[in-house]
């Protein structure tokens, strides 16, 4: 964070303008470790510092000028998991399902229970721990039709939406989007922590993601059974906001095949983060964020040709309703 001391690494050659960057470390010894690796490196059998820098190596500190801190790891979808248990309802109805949280510890018997809540559905893959402004929150669906955010801190839900809230309206009862999956990228999703702040390379895309945003997928009630996704804006669910729209389109996401570590009690290998959902993946370069999915498209075996409404749906194009 600001005012932090780290340590930056350069190698030095004879009339060469510019010295070269090496790192950026938190400690003296970290940045005499790489020095050291460094020096024994070669290079078509001849010593490689030698060769390129044969001034050696300098240390150099520098003052962290950003408030932003490196996250801790795990992250929170490898801290907390869930254990879900079928409440069965009267006859004719779903059952149930009663949800409860535990934050892991060091090993895998050590764990503790947080919270409980209820969802009136089968769980599927609603339930998205992640953090911001230091502070640890969940994405739930306690309503078949509902997103909600639970304060992990206290066990309370803080945020939750209304009840026909639908692709950012609200319409008659019954006719929302259903939640079957949530992602907040982490900070540790897009980074691997090779670059600090005071870093020469440190810049404001070094520090996001900061969970202001997530997505949604799931179906419209009584649509198809594919999975489309929407986008969810937790940047004031700590004033008890949670917003979601459909900006991209009809997109039915390829998610076959994964399931949240949430869902399971057994911790990751230590020191080994889980990975992200391998249909979505974000990034932001110059300040511009982008996001890629992975999608199901379908063609026409013989011609070669996919279904044009699922082209001018993706588009936001106008499609008869008989197409």
């Amino acid at each position: 964070m600001r005012g932090d001391i780290v340590y930056r690494v350069y190698g030095v050659h004879d009339g060469r303008e510019e010295d070269t960057f090496f790192g950026a470390y938190r400690t003296v010894p970290e940045a005499e470790a790489e020095i050291e690796s460094l020096r024994a490196m070669e290079m078509h059998g001849k010593n490689w510092a030698k060769q390129y820098h044969n001034r050696g190596f300098v240390i150099r500190s520098v003052v962290v000028d950003t408030d932003f801190k490196v996250p801790n790891l795990p992250k929170p979808r490898d801290k907390y998991f869930v254990r879900a248990s079928t409440k069965p309802n009267r006859p004719g109805t779903w059952d149930s399902t009663i949800v409860r949280i535990f934050q892991r510890g060091e090993s895998s018997s050590d764990m503790e229970e947080i919270s409980t809540y209820e969802r009136d559905y089968a769980i599927l893959q609603t339930f998205e721990p992640f953090r911001q402004r230091e502070r640890d929150f969940a994405l739930i669906s306690r309503s078949y039709t509902k997103t909600a955010i639970l304060d992990l801190a206290s066990g309370q839900v803080i945020a939750e939406e209304a009840e026909e809230y639908y692709g950012g309206n609200f319409t008659r009862p019954g006719a929302g989007f259903c939640p079957v999956g949530f992602y907040v990228p982490d900070w540790w999703d897009v980074h691997d922590g090779s670059i600090i702040p005071g870093d020469e390379y440190w810049n404001r895309d070094c520090e996001w993601p900061d969970g202001s945003f997530g997505f949604v997928w799931g179906c419209y009630w009584g649509g198809d059974s594919s999975w489309k996704v929407q986008y969810l804006d937790l940047s004031r669910i700590q004033e008890g906001i949670i917003t979601r729209d459909d900006r991209f389109g009809y997109v039915e996401l390829a998610t076959t095949g994964y399931e949240s570590p949430c869902l399971n009690p057994s911790p990751t290998a230590p020191g080994v983060p889980s990975e992200p959902p391998p249909f979505i993946s974000v990034k932001q370069y110059g300040g511009r964020p982008q996001v890629r999915f992975a999608v199901e498209v379908r063609f026409d075996l013989d011609t070669g040709h996919c279904r044009d409404w699922e082209r001018r749906r993706v588009n936001d194009e106008e499609i008869d309703e008989g197409e």
